[in-house]
C-alpha cells in the first residue's frame, strides 16, 4: 500500500510539474526600425494562429517584411511578404503558401503528393495557406491587441497581423485576438504617426517601417530586464486570455 501511495504520489507530482511547464508564457520580440515590441502569445484563446505566426516568424517570414498599413487611433499593421519589394502598390494582397506553413514532415509528404500529380499529369499543390477564424465572444480589441487582418472570408488570414493603438471593439468577435503587446506600445505610436503616401494608397505610409526580425521566447528566462519588469506590471486579464 505505502509503495503505491508513493507511486501516486510521484504520478501527481509529474503532473503538477507538465502542468507548470504548459502554463510558461510564450513571447515574440519583434525589432523593428523604430524599436522593439515585446508581445505574448493567448494559445489557449487562438492555437492555430499561434502556431502559425511563431512558425513563420521561427523560419524567418516576417524578417525584412514592412508595416505598410497605418491607421491613427486604430491598428498598424504588417506582415505581408510583398511588402518586401520595392512597389508599395501591391502591399495588403500578400499571404503564405502552404510551403511557407508546413513542418518538415508535412512538406515531406506535400512533396511526395505534388510528385504524384506531377506524374498524373496535373499541377502542383501548393495553394495561399488561409487560416480558419478562431473567433472568440469574449476577448476584446484593446490598445495593444495582437489580432489577425483578413479579407472578407473569415477564413481568410494568413501572415498580415495588426496591433491596435487604441481600442477598436468594432472588431471584437469578428477578428481573430491572439496576442497582447507587453512592452513597446510607444513604438507602434511612433509607427502609426508616419507621414502618409496617399499614391500608394489611402492608409500607406511614406517611409514603412521594417521588420528586422522575430524572435519567439519560451518563459519568462530570456527577457531583458525591461522586458521582464513589463511583463511583471502587465495587467493579469491580459497575461492569459482565454
Amino acid at each position: 500500500m505505502r509503495s503505491m501511495l508513493k507511486v501516486l504520489t510521484l504520478l501527481v507530482i509529474l503532473m503538477s510539474v507538465g502542468a507548470a511547464q504548459a502554463a510558461e508564457p510564450l513571447f515574440a520580440r519583434m525589432d523593428t526600425d523604430e524599436g522593439p515590441i515585446l508581445l505574448v502569445f493567448y494559445p489557449e484563446l487562438a492555437p492555430n494562429h499561434v502556431k502559425n505566426f511563431t512558425h513563420l516568424s521561427r523560419t524567418g517570414f516576417y524578417d525584412g517584411s514592412k508595416f505598410h498599413r497605418i491607421v491613427p487611433g486604430f491598428v498598424i499593421q504588417g506582415g505581408d511578404p510583398n511588402s518586401k519589394d520595392a512597389d508599395p502598390r501591391n502591399d495588403g494582397m500578400g499571404g503564405p503558401m502552404l510551403s511557407d506553413v508546413l513542418g518538415a514532415d508535412e512538406l515531406k509528404a506535400l512533396d511526395h503528393l505534388n510528385k504524384m500529380l506531377s506524374e498524373a499529369g496535373y499541377a502542383g499543390l501548393d495553394s495561399k495557406a488561409n487560416l480558419k477564424a478562431e473567433f472568440s465572444k469574449t476577448a476584446k480589441h484593446v490598445t495593444g491587441s495582437l489580432s489577425m487582418a483578413r479579407s472578407q472570408d473569415v477564413d481568410s488570414a494568413g501572415s498580415q497581423f495588426f496591433i491596435c493603438v487604441g481600442p477598436t471593439p468594432q472588431l471584437d468577435g469578428s477578428y481573430t485576438i491572439f496576442g497582447q503587446v507587453v512592452m513597446g506600445q510607444e513604438v507602434a505610436a511612433t509607427i502609426v504617426s508616419a507621414e502618409k503616401n496617399t499614391a500608394a494608397g489611402r492608409d500607406a505610409p511614406a517611409i514603412p517601417v521594417s521588420i528586422n526580425r522575430v524572435t519567439i521566447i519560451e518563459g519568462t528566462g530570456d527577457l531583458t530586464s525591461d522586458e521582464k519588469a513589463a511583463w511583471d506590471v502587465l495587467p493579469a486579464e491580459l497575461k492569459n486570455v482565454k
